[in-house]
């Protein structure tokens, strides 16, 4: 059998506690290829180009260049690279910048290994991952702005509980319903928002400005 491909790595942080650190953790990460990093984020671009990178990690707020401005960059000169940011600050309105510059996956710098590990395997597979303290972050006004007039108060109660992973089963439960009803909602959920999963409601509502 073979063995899984390696993901080459380029990490930036302007702390190189920091650095330290995550080199430190992805060591136990036998896929992880630490193909290069830096303290520097003005340094990223002459120098990713020199890698085959299939994954940037980087912080938000850095000297010189954000974390922001470097992903916007990143994606405009490399677009196949893809970004995960790791960072102490998880507000909405970061979390919808970094989301809007091109961001994968944005994970809080508090998450232990399996998280960060689960992470940069989910994006490297194709997929977007938010930790699940920036999920609620992102939900956590949802239906606040009158854009949202199209979902009714209980499809928004409901996208809170799914949000918290609770199953059909436990969402009916909670909310003294049938599991078929809850089924209902989330089909009317998705219909209306255009969306098949949760990362991608919490896209939407970013990108209609409703949170």
């Amino acid at each position: 059998m073979d063995a899984p491909q390696k993901i080459n790595l380029f990490l930036v942080d302007d702390h190189q506690m920091v650095l330290d650190g995550l080199m430190s953790l992805l060591q136990t990460f036998p896929r992880a290829n630490i193909c290069g990093y830096t303290n520097n984020a003005l340094e990223v671009i002459g120098r990713i180009e020199n890698y085959s990178v299939d994954i940037l990690i980087t912080d938000i707020q850095m000297p010189g260049l954000s974390g922001i401005e470097l992903t916007k960059l990143v994606k405009s000169k490399y677009p196949n690279v893809k970004v995960i940011c790791i960072s102490m600050l998880g507000n909405k309105f970061i979390i919808s910048e970094m989301i809007k510059a091109g961001v994968s996956g944005f994970i809080l710098k508090s998450t232990g290994k399996e998280e960060l590990i689960n992470a940069i395997t989910q994006v490297y597979e194709g997929n977007n991952y938010f930790s699940q303290d920036i999920t609620k972050e992102m939900m956590s006004t949802f239906g606040d702005n009158s854009e949202a007039g199209r979902l009714t108060n209980r499809e928004i109660e409901i996208i809170k509980l799914i949000e918290k992973e609770l199953s059909n089963k436990q969402i009916a439960d909670k909310l003294f319903i049938s599991e078929r009803t809850v089924e209902t909602h989330r089909k009317n959920i998705f219909r209306k928002t255009g969306t098949q999963n949760i990362v991608g409601l919490i896209k939407f509502a970013y990108r209609e400005q409703i949170i």
